[in-house]
């Protein structure tokens, strides 16, 4: 019984590490593209495919002038995916998606709560909410280097509008407004850049087209939450010009 007991263990621990690894090489990106007249708010992998989702989950969409102030939009949520026109052409976008309970367990992550996980005989790792912060730059601004004041949030230190190829551009990451350090940015074209005391790292664009860069952060829950952790991620995406 005792070396059952502690195959079965093993399986558990190699089954969650797996898990994990596979979920740190997948994650759906999030940002805004405009498609005609109209302004879509995409989620998948950048440039590869585009995911259905809920589009109530996105809880934010705002739309910014040059100089960063808010312009009225009109929203409609599609069947996978939320839309909106603006009264203007916007400089930024900007988005919030709360996506809710989550759950890793033995047989993958599920889109449920602890409890109903537990009810439905699964073998849960952890749990959380997620919630992302995305930012797409759409023109020359000078919005583009100030920060908007999400959770999360990547703000580039220079315009990346005006970014050459190859040169050097530096970004600060902030978490409730402070500079969070020791965090590594990541690129759609895996690219990875880690933050100094200053929040601030530096990454080098060597092509041309659109750059999304990303970041993860976790935070403990409250032990009464029936979580174990908050997770957020941001995102900030652009075009580099040739």
């Amino acid at each position: 019984m005792k070396q059952y007991i502690k195959i079965s263990t093993i399986l558990v621990a190699t089954v969650a590490g797996m898990w994990m690894a596979a979920a740190s090489s997948f994650a759906h990106y999030l940002w805004v593209e405009e498609i005609d007249s109209k302004y879509a708010v995409c989620r998948g992998t950048i440039g590869e495919r585009l995911d259905p989702y809920d589009p109530p989950r996105v809880t934010e969409i705002s739309a910014v002038t040059d100089e960063g102030t808010e312009i009225a939009i009109t929203r409609k949520d599609e069947k996978s995916q939320a839309v909106f026109t603006a009264a203007q052409k916007p400089a930024l976008a900007a988005v919030v998606a709360q996506w809710g309970d989550r759950v890793n367990t033995t047989r993958g992550k599920k889109l449920m709560s602890r409890k109903k996980a537990e009810a439905e005989g699964l073998t849960v790792i952890s749990a959380f909410t997620s919630t992302q912060y995305s930012k797409t730059l759409l023109a020359p601004a000078g919005i583009n280097t100030q920060p908007l004041g999400m959770k999360l949030e990547l703000v580039p230190m220079a315009d990346p509008a005006k970014l050459t190829i190859g040169a050097p551009m530096n970004f600060k990451l902030l978490f409730d407004n402070s500079p969070l350090a020791g965090m590594s940015i990541l690129t759609n074209h895996d690219q990875e850049s880690v933050t100094n005391a200053d929040g601030v790292a530096e990454m080098i664009f060597e092509k041309s087209g659109v750059h999304l860069l990303y970041v993860t952060h976790q935070i403990p829950a409250n032990k009464d939450s029936g979580l174990d952790f908050f997770k957020f991620m941001t995102f900030l995406t652009f075009e580099v010009k040739e």
